[in-house]
């Protein structure tokens, strides 16, 4: 790591798989531009999705036909995965139009103390959406030793996102 590379501000945007990177990413392009800045992207896991797969009687009815069937655990992991791999690549999308490098980060809500290694204090910036607050893993995001910019957003997009 170079010098400047470590001495630069460190933006970091967390999301997850219902955020609106439209806002989140202009937010994010507004503390970038004119300085030298790393963009961490950290992707926090909904552990909601793996707690319903482990009920019994969870169900999950198609959008398409309207039938249902068993929301098992590895359902569970595949509608994960599935988010995940959408939101890095309209991320991948928006950084290249934008001519900016950016790292992704995958982090469980369980494991929110972990978001801690991507933040150094007081001269970083955590962008997140404004609907984090509501969430249990946002205790860990207000201790952070940062500048926190929460995000006007709604946490299910009823518009598509345009890129």
């Amino acid at each position: 790591m170079t010098k400047a590379t470590s001495n630069a501000r460190r933006v970091m945007l967390a999301i997850n798989e219902t955020s609106s990177l439209r806002s989140l990413w202009r937010a994010a392009m507004e503390h970038l531009v004119g300085e030298h800045a790393e963009l961490i992207t950290v992707f926090v896991r909904d552990d909601r999705w793996h707690r319903a797969a482990s009920l019994p009687f969870t169900q999950e009815i198609s959008r398409a036909s309207g039938s249902s069937m068993s929301f098992t655990p590895q359902r569970a992991e595949e509608v994960d995965k599935d988010a995940v791999a959408r939101m890095q690549n309209q991320l991948k999308q928006l950084a290249t139009d934008s001519k900016i490098q950016f790292v992704f980060e995958i982090v469980a809500e369980h494991e929110a103390t972990r978001i801690r290694e991507f933040i150094r204090p007081e001269s970083d910036l955590l962008i997140a959406p404004s609907f984090f607050k509501g969430r249990p893993f946002y205790s860990e995001l207000a201790r952070l030793n940062c500048e926190i910019l929460l995000v006007e957003a709604k946490e299910f997009a009823s518009e598509p996102e345009d890129y």
